[in-house]
Formats: C-alpha cells, structure tokens, sequence
C-alpha cells in the first residue's frame, strides 16, 4: 500500500481535507508524524473519519521510512538546491511511472514544506508544476493533484520489494568491498552517496536486493581469505 505521510501539519482541518481528498481517490494508509488531529479535522474530514481513526501515529520518520521502498518528497519550490542528494524530481504524471506498492509519500508543513534532513530520507522528490508567479499550493490541493494522478495504481505486486534497510545493507557490503580492493579512499564516500541513490530508486525486489547482497558478501569474505592466507593487510 502506498502510504500518504503528514509531517508536522500545523493546521488541523488540513489533515481532515487530505483524509478526505485519500477516500476520494481510493487511498486508505495516512500516517502522521507530529500532528495535532483535534475536532476541526473530523469535520473538514467530513465522510472521511475513518481514515483518521485508523492513522498510523509514528514517533521516528527515519525508523518508519527504512521500511519503504521507495519515499517521495513533495515540494513547490523547484528551484531548491536538492540536487546534491536527489538527482530524481519528477511531476505527477512521471511519479506514476516509477511508484511502487511500498511506497510513502511525504507532505510537510504549510508554511516551509520539508526539512533538508527530511528530504535526504526520500529517493525522488514530486514537484506540481505551476506558475512561476505563485508556484507553492495549499497543502491538501497538492495532495490532490498527485492523488489524483495516482488513483488506480495497483497496490500490491508479485514480487515483494526491497525496503531502505535492504539498500543500506547492499550499500555496505559494497563499501566494505571497496575498502578491500584497490579503491581511492578519497572516492569511497562519494561512491557510497550514488550507490545508495541508484538501488534506492531501482524499483528492485527484495530477493533481487538480497541476492545481489550474498554475491557481493562472499567477494569480500573471498578477498579477505586471500590476504590472509597470502599475509597481507
């Protein structure tokens, strides 16, 4: 299921028209991350309520997230400097492309929208394009939009997909393997950045993560046998 996360809203009738725009669009798994759901988000939430009976409440985004396979940031903003650490920002349309079915997509706080820290957690970042003289929406008519693009998408797939934990110990094992071999040490961090970043999007399975993981795992565990039985460091 493809999880809609609300970060630290501070308007409470805007978690009620989100939960609302959800059940418009066939979307049931809202997930709230330090907001304060009071009276007006029932009302606004009008036929909705249910959604926000049945809101998952997390105290840790990272913890929560390391589960997804893919997260996606939401911004109005599209000349914010993110591409140090997302190279991937696509529209509505294209995110349909690419989402899984263990997906979360985040929406921030009205006033300023996501973190930089925030952002870093997510894969790909969603970007509504409009017009450049007022380019940043309401946050519950961005949901929306992209909700809207999103209806119909199947929920569940095949095969089951890697989570962010599956990534982190894929990456590792290939550190690990570069501090092994004769790789630029001054390249390692750089290398580990695009690793995570391309599994991340990859869109794999979680037996296709795993199985490239044991291949990589038992390289290194080879290598470290040679070295040893050859006497090197």
């Amino acid at each position: 299921m493809i999880d809609i996360v609300l970060v630290e809203l501070k308007i409470p009738e805007n978690i009620g028209f989100i939960a609302r725009v959800m059940k418009n669009f066939g979307f049931k798994n809202l997930v709230l991350y330090n907001c304060h759901v009071t009276r007006e988000s029932y009302i606004t939430a009008s036929h909705a309520k249910d959604i926000i009976d049945n809101a998952t409440v997390i105290d840790s985004l990272e913890e929560y997230l390391s589960g997804k396979s893919l997260v996606v940031a939401t911004t109005g903003i599209r000349s914010r400097n993110i591409g140090s650490y997302i190279r991937k920002t696509v529209t509505p349309g294209e995110l349909k492309e690419i989402i899984t079915g263990n997906s979360a997509i985040l929406f921030g706080r009205e006033d300023f929208g996501l973190l930089d820290d925030e952002i870093r957690l997510c894969n790909a970042v969603v970007s509504i394009p409009t017009s450049e003289e007022y380019p940043v929406m309401n946050v519950s008519h961005a949901a929306a939009v992209i909700l809207y693009e999103l209806s119909g998408i199947e929920a569940g797939q095949e095969l089951e997909p890697a989570t962010q934990k599956d990534v982190d110990i894929l990456v590792a094992y290939f550190r690990e393997l570069m501090n092994e071999v004769w790789y630029p040490k001054h390249r390692i961090d750089k290398s580990t950045v695009v690793l995570k970043r391309a599994f991340g999007r990859a869109g794999m399975s979680k037996y296709e993560m795993n199985h490239i993981s044991g291949i990589i795992r038992k390289t290194v565990l080879y290598i470290k046998h040679l070295k040893l039985r050859h006497g090197k460091k």
